[in-house]
């Protein structure tokens, strides 16, 4: 019984310790995108999902300041005003796609199980919503993956 009982506890001391491995994406899209742009801030890898909720909503509305999310840097006031969490994550993948030019209504996201499927679906979000000249210029812009 002593024998199972240190078996027991060595196996304890070396089981991993969870990862880090909860994401949020915050976006905020206004009425008018090719006037006021948008704005987004990505958290992954935070230890709670109210954590990386609160991070990426605070940096996105320009409240924080977190080194460890991904923000917008062209973001504007009436932009960060409408910042909402669009979706929590674990062991996934976000990407947020663009049209660069200034004045131009493209932008999209994505989060899937892989980087892939996430670009995927930002490009054909950002396309669907450039409009018919623009869609080609769709570009990612930010990507990152969580828990991995």
């Amino acid at each position: 019984m002593k024998r199972i009982i240190m078996v027991l506890c060595a196996a304890a001391t070396l089981a991993p310790l969870p990862a880090f491995a909860f994401g949020a994406l915050a976006v905020g899209v206004p009425a008018d995108v090719s006037k006021d742009g948008f704005a987004y801030a990505m958290q992954v890898n935070a230890p709670s999902e109210q954590q990386a909720s609160d991070s990426a909503l605070n940096t996105c509305r320009g409240t924080s300041t977190d080194p460890n999310v991904v923000v917008h840097s062209q973001s504007s006031a009436p932009a960060r005003a409408v910042c909402a969490i669009v979706q929590t994550f674990s062991h996934q993948c976000a990407v947020v796609a663009e049209d660069p030019a200034a004045g131009t209504p493209g932008v999209g996201w994505g989060i899937a199980p892989t980087l892939d499927v996430a670009t995927q679906q930002a490009m054909a979000n950002c396309r669907a919503t450039a409009g018919a000249s623009r869609q080609q210029f769709c570009a990612v812009d930010s990507q990152s993956c969580d828990g991995q």
